[in-house]
């Protein structure tokens, strides 16, 4: 099985790395796993994705990882999600009555392709993935390219979007899978709540360690 696993920052990678290197000689064999940085932001994911799967594809499945935002106690710091639908967080317009989509502002059909809604959505995976993964829950992403550090913007997204977590390349990793038709599935841990400035309340190495079991359990299930 043929395997692509993204993230955008180098201690996210490792975790994916170290996550394969514990799996037994045998489980190794029937895999072969290609490790990719795509940089943080949609733009340098959307590039590098793009020719990868371009240049080194067929791939049975790609894997985005890495840790993120939570705006609900639902997803704790240290929590677990698969991502099920992903929205571009900040693609639209400035009004004079607050942001607005494409969608919004009828600029662009909700149901335009690959978007559904408005949403990109994650495709069904088969039944040994979907059971690994059971223990954890399931979510809504939003991706922006400004990380949220302010109430008012905070309050912006929950309203547009009803997310759970943000990331900053969730939706274009989304986007160029559906369009290049790559089985792919998004897990992101989570190492603050959305809107915390404060580093030091930020607990990244327990996100990267959920990261890597949750990583454990997906690459046992391959």
């Amino acid at each position: 099985m043929k395997i692509l696993i993204t993230a955008a920052e180098e201690e996210e990678i490792i975790t994916a790395r170290q996550a394969y290197n514990s799996l037994a000689k045998e489980r190794k064999e029937r895999l072969e796993v290609t490790f990719m940085l795509t940089g943080i932001g949609s733009t340098s994911t959307s590039y590098r994705l793009t020719k990868m799967l371009c240049s080194s594809g067929p791939f049975d499945l790609a894997v985005n990882i890495g840790i993120a935002g939570s705006f609900t106690q639902s997803f704790p710091i240290g929590s677990t999600a698969i991502i099920k639908k992903e929205y571009f967080g900040d693609l639209g317009f400035e009004t004079f009555n607050g942001f607005q989509t494409l969608f919004d502002y009828n600029a662009l059909d909700a149901d335009t392709y690959p978007f559904k809604s408005g949403a990109l959505h994650s495709p069904g995976l088969s039944d040994e993935i979907e059971k690994a993964l059971n223990m954890y829950d399931r979510a809504t992403g939003v991706t922006v390219q400004t990380v949220s550090g302010l109430p008012e913007k905070t309050k912006q997204l929950r309203s547009s979007f009803l997310p759970e977590i943000e990331s900053m390349e969730g939706a274009a990793f989304f986007y160029v899978c559906i369009q290049e038709k790559v089985p792919f599935i998004e897990i992101r841990s989570v190492s603050n709540e959305v809107g915390e400035r404060d580093r030091t309340k930020w607990n990244i190495p327990l996100a990267l360690d959920s990261l890597k079991e949750a990583m454990k359990n997906l690459l046992s299930a391959l």
